[in-house]
């Protein structure tokens, strides 16, 4: 079951007020609660377990420093995801680098960072170990590939998120495996990781049993193959992919119950194998079921239109801001703050309602005709849940739409307590949008983003022409977000130079 939005339609108002809609929030003590459980209940099975969070799920740096201090590690997939990683003080070995395809400049900035590389092919080998010669570093000690065992599946309406098998691009095949972990170990690997990840929104415990016993009987084979002893296995890896129940009455994961049965499977599977008495740690690397829960979409409802006897809500949000409908068909639960969710389409006080944004795509809706309070209307905020993973990270700006501001409600003094929400990432605004282009000379004056429409055409009548300085400057001070653009840059620089 969704979770319920923690503020009331009175406090989400005054959070409109401040803040204007759309936006984002998250709650600091569910996402907080929801780590550690997590951790707790995997470490009472497995000692050594470790949690790395997905930070594609989530990347806004207070999400992440709020999880690193709750216990997690960082799952990184990008150079960009490993420079947040490296500016938030994570120690190496709590940064898990998953690529695909990966540059070779992305493979020495890993190197460089000294975080555990996880490589997602053969090939990948010797541009690793090429790098890290011309740049004068050793080979890593610790490696890890990511296994594709030949299967994959998900337990949700997504295709997309079945991650394993001979249609998906990721993972090592089982013929290049064991020379992979031979190559790595004569360039110098002395201990190694196996990893896989074949589905994502999974609800099933089966998958994971049979992921742990697929993860085994590979282990057990490239041990003998290449010559790795038991102790030198640091880890094997089951990747992330523990699902949530996006819609009413689904039940939830339970990872207690989870992991005392994959303690059982492991036990076995490791006395058929030969191998009891010498297991690697277990590790994981969840996104979604850590904060996806935890975040909702705030819009306002702004315009109703009635046509081909159906009635939209035309919200103030869309596509940009919560891509999984549009993209996927995702389904993701919608409530009216302040007024009762009708139980079903036979609810009295329900009516069917198409959702939508302002895109100008077709494609730009978050419900079709859901069952939602007859009395909804303009003027109304509505909210999209379980908004905490792969909604704003997934936003774009086509059509010029400007990505919300991210909030995060603070964990309360007590019950009853006033709700504390602090901004953690600022709105974009339309200056921001053009404060990285520039205009030739020869075709006219550059765009003056300090000035308004008007007094900008009057200018370049008049043949004024601003150096690329001042609108670079003007730029970031209507976008009133300096220092994001400025870690952005930040970002760019690093990956031009790595």
């Amino acid at each position: 079951m969704p979770k319920p939005c923690p503020l009331s339609a009175d406090e989400l108002e005054a959070v409109a007020k401040e803040h204007g809609t759309p936006f984002q929030l998250y709650d600091e003590a569910g996402i907080e609660d929801q780590a550690r459980g997590l951790i707790k209940a995997f470490a009472g099975s497995f000692p050594g377990f470790k949690q790395f969070y997905a930070v594609k799920a989530l990347p806004n740096p207070a999400i992440l420093r709020l999880l690193t201090r709750a216990g997690c590690g960082l799952d990184c997939s990008s150079a960009s995801e490993l420079f947040v990683a490296d500016k938030l003080g994570v120690a190496p070995e709590d940064v898990m680098y998953t690529s695909n395809f990966t540059s070779k400049a992305d493979l020495l900035t890993a190197a460089r960072q000294g975080v555990v590389i996880n490589l997602d092919d053969i090939s990948l080998v010797e541009d690793l170990a090429g790098v890290c010669k011309g740049a004068g570093l050793p080979f890593p000690k610790l490696i890890c590939f990511r296994f594709n065992p030949g299967l994959g599946r998900t337990d949700s309406e997504t295709a997309s998120n079945v991650l394993g098998g001979p249609d998906a691009k990721f993972g090592v095949p089982r013929e290049d495996l064991l020379a992979a972990y031979s190559r790595a170990k004569a360039l110098g690997a002395t201990r190694f990781g196996l990893h896989m990840m074949t589905g994502s929104c999974v609800m099933s415990d089966d998958y994971w049993t049979e992921t742990v016993s697929v993860l085994l009987q590979a282990l057990a084979e490239v041990a003998s193959g290449a010559g790795i002893a038991r102790e030198d296995w640091a880890f094997i890896n089951i990747g992330g992919g523990l699902g949530i129940p996006y819609r009413a009455g689904e039940p939830e994961n339970d990872p207690s119950r989870l992991a005392k049965r994959l303690r059982g499977v492991m036990d076995a599977e490791a006395a058929r194998l030969g191998l009891a008495g010498a297991l690697p740690r277990l590790y994981m690397e969840n996104g979604r079921y850590v904060t996806g829960p935890f975040g909702w979409l705030v819009a306002r409802c702004h315009v109703v239109k009635r046509a081909f006897g159906q009635r939209y809500c035309g919200l103030d949000a869309c596509m940009s801001n919560l891509m999984r409908p549009g993209m996927y068909g995702a389904y993701h639960h919608i409530s009216v703050a302040g007024k009762p969710t009708p139980e079903d389409a036979d609810d009295p006080a329900a009516e069917p309602l198409n959702v939508v944004g302002t895109l100008c795509e077709n494609n730009d809706w978050f419900a079709k005709q859901r069952p939602l309070p007859a009395s909804a209307g303009v003027g109304d905020l509505f909210v999209v849940h379980d908004s905490g993973a792969h909604s704003h990270s997934m936003g774009f700006q086509y059509n010029g739409k400007l990505r919300a501001p991210e909030l995060l409600l603070r964990r309360r003094a007590g019950p009853g307590a006033p709700a504390v929400v602090q901004r953690v990432r600022e709105r974009e605004t339309i200056a921001s949008l053009f404060a990285e282009t520039s205009i030739p000379a020869d075709l006219g004056a550059p765009l003056r983003l300090d000035t308004p429409a008007a007094a900008t055409r009057a200018e370049a009548r008049d043949g004024e022409a601003p150096t690329r300085k001042m609108f670079v400057w003007a730029a970031l001070a209507a976008a009133g977000a300096a220092a994001a653009v400025a870690t952005a840059l930040a970002m760019t620089r690093a990956r031009q130079t790595a």
